[in-house]
């Protein structure tokens, strides 16, 4: 008859076919079963005396690595309930001689042990049985990695690049991409990499690599390949990176696509746009001429003309064609020919009415202060008239005992709002110094309460040491 008290216990945990290891509650390895050495190629006397995590660190390169506190708090769990405590499923790779983290995933069960005869119902230690669920994992995540990068594309140009062996396993639409025959070429990916752009070889394996070092990297690649008649073809590819159930190794899985219909429609948006610039950079150019002669025109009037207020007239009318040519001048010049860099061309404007406005005798300056700003051309068009008036009004209204000054001033105010400030120091009646309440019919005063509408903005004038009228307006 079998009598099983002549049975060792060390034995039944040794001969168990799961792998278990004993440890203390604050996780101190007592014993491991031959089960559990074998899994984890380490020799009992290489475990005992070591609390777990010293004897299997955790992979310094894994982010996630918290299986310490995961384990440590099941122990205690045990000891409190005296009931064993199931663990979620965990990553914790495990160390190997050569100095490599073996990719290892764990199902844990942790029981109580109670070995105390003078306290019957305390946990002494805790019996952790685990079992390596790697394959299984990876085997799930491999096939999930294939399945979305099929999905990535209608085509079902499915590829997998084993890059240490340089293999490629691929569906047959990546072979007529490439300009290969159906079975024309064996499993080596060389071929296909002979067919890289030259200009875009380097670019590609660079990507290969940085995604297959890291498990679950999304790769993105956008290149070119040359095919036998010379032809060049855009392809993109995408996908990621697994590590093979069997085998281990870095696996690439995705899919590419030909897209070169796509760029050659982008290229021929980029020559129709260049090839619209050009033409309104030449009707710029042909306006600004235009406009110049018109003013050359105006001036030839105004120095023939003996009635000085017709004098006068003619050369204000130069002064607002001025300012309309050389915004359109600057438009020619600079590379958008939709908008101008507005605070650029006013050190410029300010400069030409500092220059045409001085009559002799006459100490007046000009002092701009401008934030960079960029406006659409209608807007700038716009606001350049108004400077042209508002400083010109200044000259014509102000009056001076000494140095005089005009400051033009540019900048926001308040959000999505910009101001144009032009004020002097001058002295005058309000009446005649008003543009916008003076009850005359003079056409500057029209102009600017014109040009404040058209900007959508709103006029503020009155006196502050001189005159100041100040249009506001939106972006």
């Amino acid at each position: 008859m079998f009598d099983a008290s002549r049975i060792d216990p060390g034995v039944i945990f040794d001969a168990a076919p799961t792998a278990q290891l004993v440890f203390t509650p604050d996780l101190r390895i007592v014993a491991a079963n031959r089960r559990y050495c074998t899994l984890l190629n380490r020799r009992p006397e290489d475990l005992i005396g070591l609390r777990v995590f010293e004897a299997f660190p955790a992979n310094p390169d894994d982010p996630d690595a918290n299986a310490e506190a995961e384990l440590q708090a099941s122990a205690d769990a045990v000891v409190a309930t005296g009931e064993a405590q199931e663990m979620p499923l965990r990553h914790h790779d495990v160390l190997e001689a050569d100095g490599r983290y073996d990719t290892r995933y764990w199902r844990i069960l942790n029981s109580p042990i109670f070995a105390d005869p003078d306290a019957p119902g305390r946990v002494t230690h805790v019996i952790h049985t685990a079992e390596d669920v790697t394959r299984a994992v990876l085997g799930d995540r491999a096939e999930a990695a294939k399945r979305r990068a099929a999905m990535r594309g209608a085509d079902l140009s499915y590829f997998e690049l084993d890059p240490g062996a340089r293999t490629l396993v691929r569906s047959s639409q990546v072979d007529a991409l490439f300009g290969f025959d159906l079975n024309e070429i064996s499993a080596e990916v060389q071929p296909f990499y002979d067919r890289l752009h030259p200009d875009d070889f380097q670019m590609v394996m660079t990507e290969l690599e940085r995604v297959a070092r890291t498990i679950g990297s999304d790769l993105q690649l956008d290149f070119r390949i040359v095919l036998p008649d010379g032809s060049v073809r855009w392809l993109i590819g995408r996908g990621e990176s697994v590590r093979d159930p069997d085998t281990r190794d870095v696996r690439i899985v995705g899919i590419v696509i030909d897209v070169t219909e796509i760029r050659e429609n982008e290229a021929n948006l980029r020559e129709a746009v260049e090839a619209r610039d050009l033409l309104i950079a030449e009707v710029n150019h042909r306006v600004k001429n235009s406009l110049q002669m018109v003013t050359s025109i105006l001036n030839l009037e105004a120095s023939r003309s003996a009635n000085p207020e017709a004098r006068q007239s003619l050369l204000a009318a130069t002064a607002r064609v001025h300012a309309v040519s050389a915004i359109h001048a600057s438009l020619y010049e600079d590379a958008d020919v939709s908008s101008v860099q507005f605070d650029r061309y006013l050190t410029r404007l300010c400069a030409h009415l500092r220059n045409s406005l001085s009559s002799e005798g006459r100490n007046v300056r000009i002092e701009l202060e401008a934030e960079p700003l960029r406006l659409r051309t209608d807007k700038a068009v716009t606001l350049s008239l108004a400077v042209n008036e508002l400083v010109t009004n200044s000259f014509k209204h102000a009056n001076w005992e000494g140095e005089g000054m005009v400051r033009v001033s540019l900048g926001h105010h308040g959000p999505g709002m910009i101001a144009l400030v032009v004020s002097d120091n001058g002295t005058g009646a309000d009446a005649v110094r008003s543009p916008v309440t003076d009850s005359s019919s003079g056409l500057g005063k029209r102009l600017i309460s014109g040009m404040a509408s058209q900007l959508g903005g709103t006029i503020e004038e009155g006196t502050a040491n001189g005159w100041r009228t100040c249009i506001v307006f939106p972006e």
